[in-house]
């Protein structure tokens, strides 16, 4: 009888690590959709036409423009600080007010945070800009300069994370 109840004690114990990994799995699934969502939001609506401005002003195709920015080291947030009047003027679109307050959660986020993410940031960018996934990916530094270049972005949009959250 003892014996017949740590065999059961043991099989609930391991159906219930089974069903604690299940859930970690599915809480990390979630995560990682979210993060491809506001992750689409943000390249859509705030880094894609960034680029594509200060390209169109260049004369340049975006990805000729990128490179050049990246063989630069000019992250956007320097480009931005640089140029308060445009960064006043961009961040005083509606559309980029509204775009900052659906994705206010990644203004907390952590560099740390940024830097995991960037590979879901890159596929992501890969399916709607594929040419400047392509950019960051092949141009020496090019991942460095789009972590800064998030990083930098965060702050000016969001102002510092005041607190290292590890999701939204």
């Amino acid at each position: 009888m003892v014996e017949s109840l740590r065999r059961q004690i043991q099989e609930l114990e391991v159906d219930i690590a089974e069903l604690e990994e299940k859930i970690r799995a599915k809480v990390a699934e979630k995560a990682t959709i979210a993060a491809q969502v506001q992750a689409r939001i943000f390249l859509e609506r705030i880094f894609a036409p960034y680029i594509d401005g200060v390209c169109q002003e260049w004369g340049v195709s975006p990805e000729e423009g990128l490179r050049i920015l990246i063989d630069d080291e000019s992250p956007l947030g320097k480009i931005a600080k640089d140029n308060p009047e445009a960064l006043a003027e961009l961040v005083s679109q509606p559309e980029v007010r509204i775009i900052t307050a659906v994705a206010r959660p990644l203004g907390n986020v952590s560099d740390e945070w940024i830097k995991d993410k960037m590979t879901v940031l890159l596929e992501v960018m890969g399916k709607i800009r594929p040419e400047l996934a392509n950019a960051l990916i092949t141009t020496p530094g090019g991942q460095k300069w789009f972590y800064e270049s998030l990083t930098g972005l965060r702050d000016i949009l969001f102002g510092k994370p005041q607190i290292n959250i590890e999701t939204p």
